[in-house]
């Protein structure tokens, strides 16, 4: 039968088909991340999670960042991860009783009423919990059988004896109660819409209470439900929108989240308060698969393998990372340009005789006023006479004066930490701590050293961009990085 539509409508109609049309044609070249990614940004939708008009809305948008990262660390773990692999790996972790929304949100931050299920409260704690539904056949739940059984002679594993989906759900409801830190409610009600027979307590709320006890709450608690006509209606000004009124607290400070705020107060917001997905890009894959080289070649080195350039292409091989590339092309150009790094690296830089005591080594550091910063460790090798040089690796291309490598907050990021971390090989006064930077693409290494003074000096200014990024309005800063290559460019033009 024909259908009606309004001109508007068929527009919208012909513009999702020819978004279906353009991803299904995707499927077989670019991972489920990446297509994904494109859904949001053909359909508008990335651009609402900008400016969040609610709370739901607001809690979508975190949703589906944590959804994204669920898939690049897929992508990182397995060889396929195109649409039908991630589709059946979501099915099973659905089957498993994993919520996609609940196992990735720290809930005990959230100041709002969290409605769970006992399987994805577990490992949270709540100062009042609510457990409700506790009545036969709701909790615990009816045993649904499957349709065709299969034969116990046909099952190899050893079979649970007595009623296992009775013990499983007892088992769920002491994972409820124990969720409750200071006050835990049970919630009954005789009838639930579904026909007229009173309902009858869950069997679960007796052997946690006993006999007693629950017959004396039931004569003094029960309580009828509340007409319609009672609750209040909200006024217009109080719509359920995100707390405007509450002040954004920066409690954790990293060297790229200061850099990032300077270029653009806008990109630091969406990158990391709201934490917009973007796909990836060949810059950061190529970085990551460079650092990692690395590491592997001095853990390979220290444990007796003999160095050389095929042990780094292969462990350039291992650990390639095939997201971000705008073609194979591309790709392979960025590949061997890899392997012109690292043996160029193995010819000028490495030395046998190198004491490395850290490699990849995260940090995080108390700088006081709540306040902590943190970072990554490249490389941390010990030059004898209670002295460590610092070494951070640059895939870049630009290469900075000495002026500027003297000054360089990143560098201070380590000087402080080795400074202020109690343990082998750091604590040390900050003459003895080298900091270098290594230009892979020249073989060029830069070093400095600081000053106690200079060090005082760089708290004062990671305060001071703490405070501006607690006042900014996060505008776009129309920064030169904004007008070519920005991965949130999207975000601003509808913020001009």
């Amino acid at each position: 039968d024909e259908i009606l539509v309004s001109d508007e409508t068929k527009k919208k109609i012909d513009k999702l088909l020819g978004i279906i049309k353009k991803h299904l044609g995707l499927i077989r070249k670019e991972t489920a991340g990446q297509i994904l990614y494109y859904y949001l940004e053909d359909t508008g939708l990335i651009q609402k999670l900008l400016l969040p008009t609610s709370v739901d809305a607001e809690a979508k948008a975190k949703n589906i960042s944590k959804f994204f990262d669920k898939l690049k660390t897929y992508e990182v773990d397995n060889e396929d991860a195109t649409v039908p692999a991630i589709v059946g790996w979501l099915d099973l972790s659905m089957e498993l009783g994993e919520s996609p929304l609940a196992a990735n949100e720290d809930w005990t931050e959230i100041n709002a009423v969290n409605i769970l299920t006992a399987h994805s409260a577990k490992g949270l704690e709540f100062p009042v919990v609510f457990l409700i539904n506790l009545v036969s056949q709701r909790f615990p739940t009816n045993e649904r059988r499957e349709q065709i059984p299969i034969s116990d002679d046909l099952i190899k594993e050893v079979l649970p004896v007595g009623d296992y989906h009775l013990e499983e759900e007892r088992r769920l409801f002491y994972v409820g109660m124990t969720r409750a830190k200071e006050r835990l409610y049970f919630t009954a009600a005789d009838y639930y819409g579904e026909g007229k027979r009173e309902k009858k307590l869950s069997p679960f709320i007796f052997e946690a209470l006993g006999d007693k006890s629950v017959s004396a709450e039931k004569k003094e608690n029960k309580v009828n439900q509340l007409s319609f006509l009672d609750y209040g209606i909200k006024a217009k000004s109080g719509k359920d929108t995100p707390n405007q009124d509450s002040p954004l607290h920066i409690d954790y400070l990293s060297y790229s989240q200061i850099e990032t705020f300077k270029t653009c107060p806008l990109h630091y917001k969406l990158k990391y308060i709201l934490k917009v997905p973007t796909p990836s890009s060949a810059s950061a894959s190529f970085g990551t698969a460079m650092h990692a080289t690395l590491k592997n070649f001095f853990e390979e080195v220290s444990g007796g393998v003999k160095p050389s350039d095929k042990l780094l292409y292969d462990l350039l091989e291992k650990n390639w990372i095939k997201e971000g590339y705008k073609s194979k092309s591309h790709e392979r150009g960025f590949f061997e340009k890899g392997k012109i790094y690292l043996s160029g690296f193995l010819k000028q830089e490495f030395n046998a005789k190198t004491k490395v005591v850290l490699l990849e080594q995260q940090f995080t550091i108390p700088l006081g006023n709540n306040l902590r910063i943190g970072g990554r460790f490249d490389r941390v090798d010990d030059l004898g006479g209670g002295e460590i040089e610092i070494i951070d690796y640059k895939t870049g291309a630009t290469i900075p004066t000495q002026k500027d490598v003297d000054k360089n907050l990143q560098l201070s990021f380590y000087a402080l930490a080795a400074n202020k971390i109690p343990t082998e090989p750091f604590f040390k006064i900050p003459e003895k701590i080298r900091l270098s930077l290594y230009y892979l693409d020249q073989q060029q290494k830069l070093s400095t050293v600081r000053s106690m003074k200079q060090l005082e000096s760089a708290v004062a200014e990671i305060s001071k961009v703490r405070e501006e990024i607690e006042k900014s309005d996060f505008k776009c800063s129309n920064h030169m990085f904004c007008q070519t290559g920005c991965e949130f460019s999207l975000f601003c033009k509808s913020d001009k």
